[in-house]
């Protein structure tokens, strides 16, 4: 697909599934994407980077995602033989509190190597091709994600993960959240993140649309019938 199709997905996303906040274009590039301009600011975590897509085309390298062990170690750039609780401090306050034991991470997605570039940028004015879209979603936003998937994967801790999960297994995530994600993104107790691959792209909306013309019948229909009773 070439990026208008991309972009109209974008649009397409945002208007059936009603959302507050454009679906985010993620891409892992060798190179800067053109026309696109390098980010400049420091953020507690890489995860701050889904919500400033929200209104812009930027991409990032690897020290802009220093800050937080967790994200730098799902999306490649901490290998796992450098996960050190004596360096990693993230990881090392999820194993002391018991939130996340540092021994589960063996077992967390990763991209299985460091991208030279991550690029964000709302969906449906993407400057690049994504690798990965990313929403910002509520549970009914969800539910309906998840028909029209078919096989979406149920995710907890860390978010970040649910993004390499998609890339890795080409697989629709719904990721419950955690909560250093939700602190430092501002993201809603009411609202979760859904991942989508690009190759499930082509088609999804209009699967969606299905889903949500269904759901639509049937709430029209059992209002009527309580209405009755």
């Amino acid at each position: 697909m070439d990026l208008s199709s991309y972009r109209q997905i974008g649009s397409d996303l945002t208007e059936l599934l009603n959302l507050e906040n454009p679906p985010v274009a993620i891409s892992f590039v060798d190179a800067p994407p053109k026309g696109t301009r390098k980010n400049e600011e420091s953020v507690a975590a890489g995860c701050v980077f889904w919500i400033r897509g929200f209104e812009d085309n930027f991409y990032t390298d690897q020290k802009d995602h220093a800050n937080c062990n967790i994200g730098s170690f799902t999306h490649g750039f901490l290998p796992p033989e450098k996960v050190s609780l004596d360096a990693c401090l993230d990881i090392a306050l999820f194993d002391k509190t018991g939130y996340f034991p540092a021994s589960a991470f063996g077992g967390v997605p990763r991209m299985k190597e460091a991208p030279s570039f991550v690029a964000y940028g709302p969906l449906h004015k993407a400057s690049f091709e994504p690798d990965v879209v990313l929403m910002v979603v509520n549970p009914q936003q969800a539910m309906l994600v998840g028909e029209a998937a078919g096989n979406a994967r149920l995710m907890g801790a860390p978010t970040c993960a649910a993004i390499p999960m998609s890339y890795n297994d080409q697989q629709v995530g719904i990721s419950l959240g955690c909560v250093t994600n939700r602190i430092r993104t501002g993201i809603k107790p009411t609202e979760m993140v859904v991942t989508v691959p690009r190759d499930q792209l082509a088609g999804f909306t209009e699967r969606l649309r299905t889903r949500a013309k269904a759901n639509e019948e049937v709430a029209v229909a059992v209002t009527a019938m309580l209405k009755g009773m």
